[in-house]
């Protein structure tokens, strides 16, 4: 295996699980930052974004099982990877992925993680419950904020979800096409949009929950013109705090006529007797 080569699998013994949402390099005004550097947009997601959701949770990069990495510049990722992988006490499990764009007019790289938290190394954090009359994290799913990064907007979705005990539900992306595999909603973004959900919501009911239980999203588009239609969905169909999320453009879909589709991955907590 080469001295750079990243870890093919990362198996996690699950007491906690942080989910970091998909963060690309904004800063505390909303602005891009790191114009056409994508070593400084990403080591900016880490340091300043990341980082701190990480040490709200009291862990550091060690912790880190999983990383994703959405980059419009698939050539110049093996040299950043070269810089940044040092912060990562052992290689992560990694995902590269290229795409056309991102949210924004200059972002190179949006990147999303998974941590194991030991539930006793928990700091203090602002956090809100989202299970039903359930407070103790140890028994649900909280949403983390440091203060540091407070003021920023977390309008659309969760900064990052600490999971205790529970079952971790994953679902396949989900297109806009009824169950004879016809497309709804052709040429309408928000109503393809409001399919899926609904679709989602259905598949885990069946699995004991519902959307209300899902803790990252990641939505797929075909042109990033769409993304008001798609994000008023979403506001509409999930409740605060709402699901730590990644939305990128892609170049195609399964079906020709889909303008988006979503993955998502859901917790539903076993309570403490």
């Amino acid at each position: 295996m080469s001295e750079h080569a990243h870890s093919p699998a990362v198996r996690v013994d699950r007491e906690g699980l942080l989910e970091i949402s998909g963060l690309a390099a904004y800063n505390e005004h909303g602005q891009e930052v790191f114009p056409g550097d994508l070593l400084g947009q990403t080591q900016y997601v880490l340091n300043s974004l990341m980082r701190p959701v990480l040490g709200e949770a009291g862990v550091e990069f060690e912790s880190v099982s999983r990383l994703s990495v959405f980059t419009t510049s698939m050539r110049e990722w093996p040299a950043v990877w070269k810089e940044v992988k040092s912060m990562f006490a052992s290689p992560p499990a990694l995902t590269v992925v290229e795409i056309p764009r991102l949210v924004g007019e200059i972002a190179m790289v949006e990147l999303e993680i998974s941590a194991s938290v030991p539930m006793a190394q928990r700091s203090d954090s602002q956090e809100v419950d989202m299970t039903s009359g359930q407070t103790r994290p140890a028994d649900g799913a909280v949403a983390i904020l440091p203060a540091s990064l407070a003021d920023r907007d977390w309008n659309l979705h969760a900064a990052a979800f600490l999971m205790g005990k529970g079952d971790l539900v994953f679902l396949s992306a989900i297109g806009p096409v009824d169950s004879a595999g016809n497309t709804i909603g052709r040429g309408d973004a928000g109503a393809q949009t409001r399919h899926v959900l609904s679709v989602m919501d259905e598949i885990l009911r069946e699995a004991g929950g519902s959307i209300d239980d899902v803790v990252r999203l990641r939505v797929f588009a075909t042109d990033m013109k769409n993304r008001p239609q798609i994000n008023a969905e979403r506001v509409k169909a999930f409740k605060e705090p709402r699901a730590v999320s990644t939305f990128v453009q892609v170049s195609g879909l399964e079906g020709d006529d889909w303008l988006v589709a979503m993955e998502g991955t859901a917790f539903i907590p076993k309570h403490s007797q």
